[in-house]
């Protein structure tokens, strides 16, 4: 048996129960791995709700992403190994002593040997989005401008890091000022509190001598895309990341006419499994960045796998001030 936070019910963080749950068998292609740290991302609370794009019938055990050492391999396994300190977006089941997946078919990656587990726990996912989003889907170059939504989260907070490894100047927006704080800690060049905000776009045209940002990384959404929109410069890139602030927004296309702008999705996960040699490259900088000294995952709280129920209600509640992380009890969760 192991010890997991597992969904009884598609009814929200309440249902999600700590307990002793069946270990999974080892397949030919799958590893075992003693989880360390976990960290809480919005599709887990999504999950538990029944509210995500797919949809998981309980009872499950939730968390997607993790980091951990590799126990035991399967015959048909190759590239991994015992003693493996590995990091990774596994699917679900990393609110965990212990998870069982397919290498081939999640996103798992040795990690660095400086990085400590709970740094580790919060990378993949939120860093993946960011590098994928910022340089492969918004073409990103040193001396253009990002504005980013939602800076002080998980995902806002790496953009940051990363656009500013690249060269870009970053106008940071978050709410409060203890959030603003952190966001201008990590190199944000500008920072705008958008709880004193009357006009984003005036604000931005103010910072960039009124041409506005050659890229928007929007992590919240809204009910409206056309203040963001109004933000671009010509050619400008609106990267669709995802709807922290629970809805969906709509948008006049006109707007794409006016100054030749591109909106752009952006869905990591689908994207490494469909691309795995560029996923890799994509981990591989992140890396040397990480070893430079130039990102590093913001962890803003910490819980006890015992609490998961807390984890997931910071960040439904969206109290969360960069990554959420679940630490596992160090006899279950190996060396």
């Amino acid at each position: 048996m192991i010890t997991a936070a597992v969904c009884r019910a598609l009814t929200g963080e309440d249902a999600v129960e700590v307990r002793d749950w069946e270990r999974s068998p080892l397949g030919r292609e799958t590893v075992r791995i003693a989880v360390r740290a976990a960290s809480v991302n919005f599709p887990d609370v999504l999950l538990v709700r029944g509210q995500y794009q797919t949809r998981i019938e309980p009872p499950f055990v939730a968390g997607t992403e993790c980091s951990g050492v590799i126990t035991e391999t399967g015959p048909d396994v190759t590239g991994l190994a015992v003693g493996d300190r590995v990091l990774g977006m596994i699917g679900t089941g990393a609110f965990a002593t212990e998870v069982v997946c397919n290498p081939s078919r999640t996103q798992l990656h040795r990690m660095p040997d400086e990085m400590p587990f709970d740094e580790a726990a919060a990378l993949t996912i939120t860093y993946g989005t960011a590098i994928q989003g910022l340089l492969r889907r918004g073409g990103l170059r040193a001396g253009e401008s990002v504005l980013v939504l939602g800076a002080s989260g998980g995902c806002g907070s790496a953009a940051v890091q990363i656009a500013k490894a690249v060269g870009a100047t970053v106008i940071a927006v978050a709410g409060g000022a203890d959030k603003c704080e952190l966001v201008r800690g990590i190199g944000a060049d500008v920072v705008l509190d958008h709880h004193n905000l009357p006009s984003l776009s005036a604000a931005v045209k103010e910072h960039t001598a009124g041409q506005g940002v050659d890229v928007v990384f929007d992590t919240v959404g809204g009910p409206d895309a056309r203040e963001p929109l109004r933000c671009l410069a010509w050619n400008g890139r609106y990267l669709v990341i995802g709807f922290a602030s629970g809805d969906i927004p709509t948008m006049s296309l006109n707007q794409a006419i006016l100054k030749c702008i591109s909106v752009v999705g952006v869905a990591y996960g689908l994207s490494a499994l469909r691309d795995p040699a560029a996923n890799a490259e994509d981990f591989e900088q992140l890396f040397s960045w990480y070893r430079k000294g130039l990102i590093r995952p913001v962890i803003g709280h910490r819980f006890p796998l015992a609490e998961t129920i807390k984890a997931l209600r910071v960040v439904y509640e969206r109290r969360a001030f960069g990554k959420v992380v679940v630490e596992m009890p160090r006899a279950e969760a190996g060396t």
